[in-house]
């Protein structure tokens, strides 16, 4: 027997906006299994739906920020598991039959009333091209909103049942569980109605047909529908613990937790003491990091696997450390946890970066050459940089950016004032413009300077060309500072320079391997060269 399953709402209906392209989008290109978002329109044909008669279904009507939106909060819903979710129809026409779902994002909604989705439970592997829906109008083209419903229409062809809420007394409260607290932390099952919470995730939980009636929603995915979970990216043991790189004071990774059982292990090693600080964040599509579907737990621990201590901040989702830490080697564990909405960490997985600094004691932080902040670009975003003084105690700061040239500035996070920095991750190539907003504790308010960062431009700003006992020479478009850093990580060269050939004479220092650092508000790149 086919199951059907809708998803019930109750919001109103507004005037879709025309869409003149969609965006070509994947989340794992290389995977089979396919999810296909089709915000086109589609003729529908199937014998399954309207009774068999042929209906056509309009175009979503969104524009490319909603679509892009949309995607990426879908993408990280299945981010833990071997399925590419696409808006691109050759992916999907190129997936097997068996292995394959199309939802069609529609204002076409008067063939079946009352519900904002519709979907047939297991259809994924059915073999048949039988589409599910969701109805973009009646849910008032909110992009979270229609994110939200196509996970749910989606996991019910991957085939889960709905997540119920019930009493104590094992009475039904909720066909749809709606989760539980407000803010950052909020909670709801994605087989539920998550729609007015902001953390979501994949359940563990009773059904509608009984309280005792639990339903795993990770196996059911990972063993019903041809694909499992991703290979693992980080090792979980420490023999296989990815090292994070110190060597130019700014650190960067990443990684993503795809079981909730999977412990991602960083290694550092340190020649001398310092300040340590690292923030681990969610992946996220905007403020109080909406759209996350992990909440982060840092462990750290000594050489010898010994914890020293654990970082879990109770009212968000992403995790800080900030301690002084001796020579030696140490390892950071990043791992997914629950809060008091979710209770537990089953479903708390999903991408993450990790970014910060290692300070050491006799070097001072990377000083910002054209104002308060700098930026530049990194291969999974926009990293942008500040020095942790330019914050007082007691203030805290917010990350604007305004989006392709224009003076919109939005605010898109809270990053940690300790940290330094702040990668934004992107969600179209255009021209991105950043500044920091500094709240002071009265409530009153100052701005930092602005950057700017165009990640269309590939081609570098500086060229160096680096010879033996001559002089270094930057050639560069744009002014910029240098530093020339011997391997104590000491600076014995520094200055300011306008665009052109500059030519940094060397001989007088012993041979060796240096770094050259050369920076404007534009790029940054660090280099090492031998002088010798």
């Amino acid at each position: 027997m086919k199951f059907l399953f809708a998803f019930m709402t109750l919001l109103g209906i507004i005037v879709p906006t025309m869409s003149s392209a969609i965006p070509s989008l994947n989340s794992y290109p290389s995977s089979t299994a396919t999810i296909l978002l089709d915000f086109d329109g589609q003729d529908i044909n199937n014998s399954m739906w309207n009774f068999g008669t042929p209906f056509n279904c309009l175009p979503a009507g969104l524009n490319d920020d909603q679509i892009t939106e949309i995607f990426n909060r879908v993408s990280e819903d299945f981010r833990p598991f071997e399925v590419n979710v696409t808006t691109d129809l050759s992916k999907f026409l190129a997936a097997p039959l068996t292995n394959r779902i199309r939802v069609i994002i529609t204002p076409t909604s008067d063939w079946y009333p009352y519900v904002s989705g519709i979907a047939y439970v297991g259809s994924f592997i059915w073999g048949d091209d039988t589409p599910c829906f969701v109805f973009s109008d009646r849910l008032a083209n909110n992009s979270k909103r229609i994110a939200e419903a196509i996970s749910h229409e989606s996991g019910h062809s991957v085939g889960l049942a709905h997540q119920s809420q019930y009493s104590d007394v094992c009475k039904l409260k909720n066909s749809y569980n709606t989760g539980m607290g407000v803010g950052e932390i909020s909670w709801a099952p994605i087989m539920g109605n998550a729609a007015t919470k902001n953390l979501t995730q994949w359940n563990y939980g009773p059904t509608p047909t009984a309280c005792t009636s639990l339903q795993d929603n990770l196996s059911i995915i990972t063993t019903q529908n041809g694909f499992s979970y991703r290979p693992d990216d980080v090792g979980d043991i420490y023999n296989t613990s990815t090292s994070l790189d110190i060597s130019q004071q700014l650190i960067y990774s990443e990684g993503i937790i795809t079981t909730n059982t999977d412990k991602d292990i960083f290694r550092i090693d340190l020649l001398v003491s310092g300040k340590f600080h690292l923030n681990a964040e969610p992946y996220s599509v905007g403020i109080d990091y909406s759209g996350a579907n992990l909440d982060i737990q840092l462990v750290l621990q000594d050489s010898k696997g010994i914890t020293l201590n654990t970082y879990n901040i109770t009212d968000s989702l992403n995790a800080r450390i900030d301690t002084t830490l001796g020579e030696g080697t140490y390892y950071i564990i990043v791992d997914g946890t629950g809060n008091v909405n979710s209770v537990n960490d089953y479903g708390s997985l999903g991408s993450y970066s990790l970014s910060g600094e290692f300070i050491k004691n006799d070097i001072q932080p990377l000083p910002n050459a054209f104002g308060d902040i700098s930026g530049m670009r990194i291969k999974t975003g926009n990293m942008i940089m500040w020095n942790p003084d330019l914050v007082k105690s007691g203030e805290t700061i917010a990350m604007m950016c305004a989006i392709g040239g224009s003076e919109d500035f939005r605010e898109i996070s809270r990053p940690s004032s300790t940290i330094g920095s702040y990668v934004h991750r992107l969600t179209d190539l255009t021209i991105y413009t950043y500044k920091l907003k500094i709240i002071q504790e009265s409530g009153s308010i100052r701005f930092t300077n602005s950057v700017m960062i165009d990640p269309r431009i590939k081609s570098s700003i500086f060229t160096i060309i680096r010879q033996p006992q001559q002089p270094v020479i930057i050639n560069s478009s744009q002014g910029y500072e240098f530093q020339v850093i011997n391997t104590e990580g000491k600076i014995i060269q520094s200055g300011r320079v306008d665009s052109g050939l500059k030519a940094i004479n060397m001989t007088s220092f012993p041979g060796g391997v240096y770094n050259i650092r050369v920076f404007n508000q534009n790029e940054q790149r660090v280099e090492k060269f031998l002088n010798g």
